[in-house]
Formats: C-alpha cells, sequence, structure tokens
C-alpha cells in the first residue's frame, strides 16, 4: 500500500485525525520502523484531550511519541503561518536529534485540490500548483505518501479498520477559506471532475517548471533584462528573488503589474514596499532586500592603522594622499553620509545628496555611503562610487 523504504526510520507528524491516524495504521500494519511527533498548540479545548488519546494509542501500539506542547502566546496575526514554523522547526530538530530519515505527512488529494483552488481564488504567485509529494522543508525531507487517497476513501479506511480518530470542529465551519472550499466544491465532486482538475493542475505545474528554468538563468538585476521578460516570466522572477530571501514571500499579480510598470517607467529611483521587502530600482539596476532600517554607524581611529568593518575596509598605515589624509588630521571619523553633509570638491562646496544624483549612486547605498572625517569635522574624503568597482591588491580603502 505505501511505497517506502523499509530500511529506512520515520517520523510520522500526526494529529490524532482522520489521515495522521490512517498513515499511523497502515505503517504499522506493513512493517516500517517509525516515530511519532505531535504538537499540541492549547487553541482548542479539545487538544490535551487528543493529545492524551495519541499517547495511549502510541503507549498501545509500542510507538515512540515526541510531543510539542506550545505554552507561548499565539497572536490572531498570521495564527497559521506561526504554528507552521513552530511544527516544522520541531519536526527539524527531531529529525537532527534522532536521525530520521525523513517526516511522513497525511496530505490527501482533497487538500490538493483546495490548496490549487486557494492558489487561483488569492491570484499570488506561486512556485507549484497543489502539494507537493516530496519537498525539502526547513532544510527536511517531507514525504506525503496518501496525495492519490481522497479523504472519503481514508474515512472509509479508518472506518472499516476500527482506527480511532478525532475530528477537529473547527473544520467543519466555513468560517474560513479553506473550509468553504472543502465543503462547497471539493466534497461535492464527482471522481471525473477531480481527475478533470488534476490533469489540469499537472498541466500548469509542467509550463511553470519551464517558466522557472528560463528564470534561473537569468544572473543580473538589470531593468533592461527585465523588461525584456514577458509578464508571467517578469513576475515569477521577482517572486523568485523574494522567496531567496524571505522563504514565505508572497506578491500578487496586480503588484507585479505594477512593479513592472515601475521599471518601464524613466524614474530612476523608486522604492516599493512588498510582504516585508523592499525593493529598489536605481537608475537601470534594481535590488530585493529586508525592510529594516540600517543603523548609524561611526569609527574613531586616532592614529594610522587598520580598520575591517562590515561597511567599508581601511588601511592607512601607509601613503593616504590618495584619501586626501594627512597626519594633522587624526584623529578621524569614518562615519555614514548625513542629508545636509557638504564636500569640498574643486575648490566648491557640494551637498552630498547632490553628488550622490551626479555619480548615481543606488538609492540603497546612499544612507550607508562612509565619508571620512577629520578632527576639526570637516569631511576631507568622500569614496567615489563606480558601478563595475574592482578592488585592486594594494586598494587603501574600499566600500562593502
Amino acid at each position: 500500500m505505501l511505497n517506502l523504504d523499509k530500511n529506512q526510520k520515520y517520523l510520522l507528524a500526526c494529529s490524532h485525525g482522520p489521515d495522521s491516524m490512517a498513515l499511523f495504521f497502515m505503517l504499522k500494519e506493513e512493517g516500517y520502523n517509525f516515530s511519532v511527533a505531535h504538537v499540541n498548540y492549547h487553541l482548542r479545548e479539545e487538544s490535551d484531550e487528543e493529545q492524551r488519546e495519541l499517547e495511549a494509542y502510541c503507549a498501545k501500539n509500542n510507538i515512540e511519541l515526541y510531543v510539542k506542547e506550545v505554552t507561548e502566546s499565539l497572536g490572531e496575526t498570521n495564527l497559521e503561518e506561526q504554528c507552521r514554523i513552530i511544527r516544522y522547526t520541531f519536526f527539524k530538530e527531531l529529525v537532527k536529534a534522532h536521525h530520521f530519515y525523513a517526516v511522513l505527512i497525511a496530505h490527501n488529494q482533497d487538500d490538493v485540490i483546495e490548496t490549487y483552488l486557494m492558489q487561483k481564488t488569492r491570484q499570488n504567485l506561486v512556485e507549484f500548483f497543489g502539494i507537493k509529494e516530496n519537498p525539502i522543508i526547513f532544510a527536511v525531507k517531507i514525504i506525503r505518501p496518501l496525495l492519490n487517497y481522497t479523504k472519503h476513501e481514508l474515512l472509509m479506511f479508518c472506518d472499516i479498520n476500527k482506527v480511532e480518530y478525532s475530528i477537529d470542529k473547527t473544520n467543519l465551519q466555513d468560517v474560513f477559506l479553506r473550509n468553504k472550499i472543502r465543503h462547497q466544491v471539493v466534497e461535492k465532486m464527482c471522481k471525473e471532475e477531480r481527475e478533470k482538475i488534476l490533469e489540469k493542475m499537472a498541466l500548469e505545474n509542467e509550463k511553470l517548471a519551464k517558466l522557472q528554468k528560463k528564470i534561473s538563468e537569468i544572473k543580473t538585476k538589470s531593468i533592461e533584462e527585465y523588461n525584456r521578460l514577458t509578464d508571467d516570466e517578469f513576475l515569477y522572477a521577482i517572486v523568485s528573488l523574494g522567496r531567496k530571501i524571505k522563504p514565505n514571500f508572497v506578491m500578487s499579480r496586480a503588484q507585479g503589474l505594477e512593479i513592472r510598470k515601475i521599471f518601464k517607467s524613466d524614474k530612476a529611483n523608486v522604492t516599493v514596499d512588498i510582504d516585508g521587502l523592499k525593493l529598489i530600482k536605481s537608475y537601470d539596476s534594481f535590488d530585493l532586500i529586508v525592510d529594516q532600517n540600517k543603523q548609524d554607524f561611526s569609527f574613531e581611529i586616532k592614529e594610522p592603522s587598520v580598520l575591517d568593518t562590515e561597511y567599508f575596509y581601511l588601511d592607512f598605515t601607509g601613503d593616504t594622499t590618495n584619501r586626501n589624509v594627512s597626519a594633522n588630521d587624526y584623529p578621524l571619523t569614518i562615519r555614514n553620509a548625513k542629508p545636509d553633509d557638504t564636500y569640498i570638491i574643486s575648490g566648491y562646496s557640494k551637498k552630498l545628496r547632490r553628488l550622490f544624483i551626479d555619480w548615481k549612486v543606488p538609492v540603497i547605498l546612499r544612507k550607508r555611503w562612509p565619508v571620512i572625517v577629520n578632527k576639526e569635522g570637516t569631511i576631507v574624503y568622500v569614496p567615489r562610487y563606480q558601478k563595475d568597482f574592482k578592488k585592486a591588491d594594494n586598494c587603501n580603502f574600499y566600500v562593502k
């Protein structure tokens, strides 16, 4: 019934619901080596009783059980995501500590179709339609061996084999979108309708895989190169970049098309907030970064020395005339540029913000661009921005 490797040891994620308990029974009957992991979020009155029943069932069948009891308070915002992080972090810890080959999760065909219909309803850009059978989540191998079984088949299996299970009453309420889709659409589908939608999903995933292959070949963040992409390629390219920084990054099609307009506009510097990240267009290139305010920095050197920071590197133990620094300038302060800073260049005082515009310094760099200030408080040196800067072996000052 299950096509798993009997030479491996598995960890079963079990809620005591009918799906995971059906998988529990199959693993036991077919002689697999497995243990059970259960997370009690304490969000429902029945959760403690479900935990006790699972503990008794595991003891009866001589199966090792690991329980995570969530004691911290969970806010209502992004509750599902909070629970997911807790759950998979727990699985990861167990896999590492006990050397399990993979975590088994009892998602079924109904879950696949529900997820697909939710993805279509929300119109978010996804990397896969439905549910993957063997993904890697939190650096852990996940196997979902029941994706070809319907919910009804698993309930029948439990009843026929007298497998005990609990029903989460919140799943019976049409408060959440998934429950509405489950009860009003998926449960009413006939076999032919299910097959048709699964075939459609397979075709869409095949198309998506080809698109993602093309995107993976893009190695730059050039506005010009991204403007050559089709709408779908462009949208998925941005999402792909976002998920390298934030795995659960979400961007709607509408948001993506607005960004596309910005890329095609004549505006040189634009910043857009998307799901906790900042997309920054700077002239002919762009970047996607975590949305956080970079702290100001200030370092002092009282005499010629070496200073290596996360912002810049300097070695002033030798000749520093190329940085307009003399012995009389010490102690030096190297700090980030300020909005009202001025700099004497070619005998004229010029605002740094104007100089940054002339040099086409990307917006992302301006607030953390270092300047060298002498003991009198005068800026004596500002490193010039070079888009294609390459550090020379004897470089005594450079921005990171």
